[in-house]
């Protein structure tokens, strides 16, 4: 039979059959129940939508099938232990106490289950599982290489009891200042060298004495910048810094990149803190409020403006010895920042997902990069961190060898502002 005549006599069977079917249904008693027959034209104004989602996609040596649920999902889910990727060597991403969603207000903010009146979820819309697959179009070499779980949007409160290894890409953003001290929002001044509780802190082979500490007994993280003793000379004029107290302007650092990228990390790095630049802020507003040497402090305000240089490559050299680095890396060096100080994230991406890839360089559509082999997490925009806290406690911690070991700074301890676990156990949850 020739194409055309088959096609034209496929279309008669199909006519036949819409015309036969009401006759049948009626036959079976459907439309004395209410239905009614549809002719062509009235057939083609009705649309529908199947609960089960396929698309395809390329990007870059691979295709991904991702199949779908035409649904929203919310989630209450706590987990004691999330281990993901463990092996003799380590796991890929290990999270205790992970809960996804929280208990709130009737602002829908998180709180203690004490005063909270509602549970608030994680919201999964479309979730999907997403196929990567190499040489797709090679029957004889093609392979699944991995698969991505993920929603067309995920969004709500996680939170993190301890990251103990994370593997995949998190980003967030962090907000510094270094706070102006004996200009207004501390009034009290601070002692250059370090305090009683620290000393000696001398200067290395100096010949100032073994004994740096301050003549006014002011400790840090407050009270002092906790510096070694050194001096400062315009020709025959010195003054040792364990003699002097400054005052000087705050020092902002706002919309910083946070940036972790790898397998099995468990620091992430703040870009862009420009520390050098920092310094060289600090000394160009700094003033000297009291002086114990045989200088006034009025007299060392005059010259000042010619020591600060001097100052500034002092204390430049002494923060890049407490950070493990150089003078001249100051400016490009990035804070490391401990992920077990994670301890929650408000989530809100078209692109969060857990995948698990059984060679590295995966990349799924959207994301920035290629997925480590393994278990991965892609977590982008987790949080703000927002941190203002006086420049001698940013001083006393890279000097004390924290800030170089990830602990610069600390979340803020407030549920909802990246600090404490959420509590998601409330009413008659049944799961806590």
């Amino acid at each position: 039979m020739q194409k055309s005549e088959k096609a034209m006599k496929n279309k008669y069977y199909n006519r036949l059959r819409w015309l036969l079917l009401p006759a049948l249904l009626a036959a079976s008693g459907f439309l004395a129940a209410g239905m009614t027959s549809l002719d062509d034209a009235e057939l083609s104004d009705v649309n529908g939508q199947a609960l089960f989602m396929a698309t395809k996609q390329t990007n870059g040596a691979h295709n991904f099938y991702r199949m779908g649920f035409d649904a929203q999902l919310d989630l209450n889910v706590n987990i004691a232990e999330l281990k993901l990727g463990e092996t003799t060597t380590g796991v890929d991403l290990w999270a205790k106490n992970l809960a996804l969603g929280c208990t709130a207000n009737a602002s829908n903010v998180c709180v203690d289950s004490a005063s909270a009146t509602q549970l608030r979820p994680f919201t999964l819309l479309r979730p999907f599982i997403q196929i990567a697959v190499k040489n797709d179009t090679n029957r004889a070499t093609r392979e699944v290489v991995g698969f991505r779980l993920g929603a067309e949007n995920a969004s709500g409160p996680m939170s993190i009891g301890n990251f103990e290894s994370f593997s995949g890409y998190l980003t967030a953003t962090a907000n510094i200042e270094m706070q102006e001290q004996g200009k207004g929002r501390n009034p009290d001044d601070v002692a250059v060298t370090c305090g009683p509780t620290t000393a000696p802190c001398p200067r290395p082979g100096d010949d100032l004495g073994n004994n740096g500490v301050n003549t006014f007994g002011l400790n840090e993280p407050l009270r002092a910048l906790g510096l070694n003793n050194d001096q400062a000379c315009l020709l025959s004029i010195c003054a040792q810094f364990r003699d002097l107290t400054a005052n000087y302007d705050a020092v902002a650092r706002n919309n910083l990149p946070v940036v972790l990228s790898g397998r099995r990390q468990t620091q992430a790095f703040i870009q862009n803190a420009r520390l050098s630049e920092a310094v060289d802020s600090i000394t160009g507003s700094m003033g000297i409020s009291r002086s114990n040497s045989a200088l006034s402090a009025g007299l060392i305000n005059v010259i000042l403006p010619i020591l600060a240089g001097q100052v500034g490559d002092k204390i430049k050299s002494q923060l890049a010895t407490g950070l493990g680095t150089t003078v001249a890396n100051l400016n490009t060096y990035q804070i490391p920042y401990n992920v077990q100080n994670l301890h929650s994230a408000e989530v809100n991406s078209t692109l969060f997902g857990l995948s698990f890839q059984k060679e590295a360089g995966v990349q799924y559509p959207g994301y920035a990069i290629g997925m480590q082999k393994g278990w991965s997490m892609y977590l982008p925009n987790a949080f703000t961190l927002t941190v203002s806290q006086p420049t001698t406690q940013f001083v006393s911690n890279i000097m004390s060898g924290a800030a170089a070991a990830g602990n610069i700074i600390g979340l803020p301890t407030a549920v909802g502002g990246g600090g404490r676990v959420y509590d998601n156990c409330w009413g008659t949850a049944v799961f806590c």
